[in-house]
């Protein structure tokens, strides 16, 4: 069967129709760097479970103790309900811990979890959200979609066994 070349086009242009009818959806979720306090003034969802968790001083010491240059990475998606619950959890941590030598970074991608910046990719990120850990510029590890305890211990664990 010989396949003419209106038909070529043809399927070219449905494919490209389908294509940009499927990444439609996403032009109603932010997509790129926002800083913690836009999450949850922006993302009304985000903001039920901004004060659900309150640790005690011995949960929050070690990241309270740190004196190194630490990073931590939070790729997310607004329309993910899991972000939805624990982005939330891991910014009233960081406010609770209040350590000026940790610094967030935020990153909101799209529902195919990924971005214009191909950072999502760069990164390996594959569930959302995850969050990776850095001292002094080197990966420590990362926690994708919840945290097995808790965001503090599970975050100080990764002091622990570097």
């Amino acid at each position: 069967m010989k396949i003419t070349k209106p038909f070529k086009l043809l399927l070219i242009l449905c494919s490209f129709l389908s294509l940009t009818s499927v990444h439609a959806n996403d032009e109603s979720y932010f997509v790129g760097e926002i800083i913690q306090e836009d999450i949850l003034t922006n993302f009304s969802n985000f903001s039920q479970h901004s004060n659900d968790i309150d640790y005690s001083k011995s949960d929050l010491s070690i990241l309270k103790n740190l004196d190194a240059d630490i990073q931590i990475k939070v790729f997310f998606g607004q329309w993910c309900h899991d972000s939805v619950r624990e982005v939330p959890r891991v910014i009233n941590l960081l406010g609770q811990v209040n350590n000026p030598n940790i610094k967030p970074w935020f990153y909101a991608l799209d529902t195919s979890k990924s971005d214009p910046l191909l950072l999502a990719e760069k990164h390996n990120v594959l569930k959302t959200p995850t969050i990776i850990v850095y001292k002094d510029g080197v990966e420590l590890g990362r926690i994708l979609e919840v945290p097995e305890q808790d965001w503090a211990t599970d975050i100080s664990a990764l002091f622990k066994t570097k």
